[in-house]
């Protein structure tokens, strides 16, 4: 039997970079992130802090938050790059999602933050 060192070389690295061996799973594109998120439909939004958030994106780019207070506050969103930007009175959040069970997982950064589910 031959040995062909640099394809098995070639064939272990292209395991250990790939997200099932790594660990680590890949980020969604971001247009894939806000066409799964801007349907229109409420989302539950669970804040790193646990504050608990109803979420509406619209296709269009606008959309509403729910949470602690008793009324919607209006925002937009946007996608920039490899982020989604939802922007309101309260400030913007650039995240990267990661596709969860039930849902989204945003980060920012390294950090986990909204994690949006239904």
């Amino acid at each position: 039997m031959k040995k062909h060192p640099r394809l098995a070389g070639a064939v272990i690295a292209a395991l250990a970079a790939s997200p099932a061996f790594s660990g680590q799973e890949q980020f969604l594109p971001s247009e894939k992130a806000a066409a799964i998120l801007a349907d229109g439909v409420p989302w539950s939004a669970l804040a790193p802090d646990g504050k608990a958030l109803k979420v509406t994106l619209e296709k269009d780019g606008t959309g509403s938050i729910r949470g602690p207070m008793p009324f919607a506050l209006s925002v937009t969103w946007t996608v920039k790059d490899d982020v989604m930007c939802i922007s309101g009175k309260m400030g913007t959040r650039c995240l990267r999602f990661r596709s969860v069970p039930g849902g989204l997982q945003g980060w920012d950064g390294d950090k986990p933050d909204l994690k949006f589910s239904r």
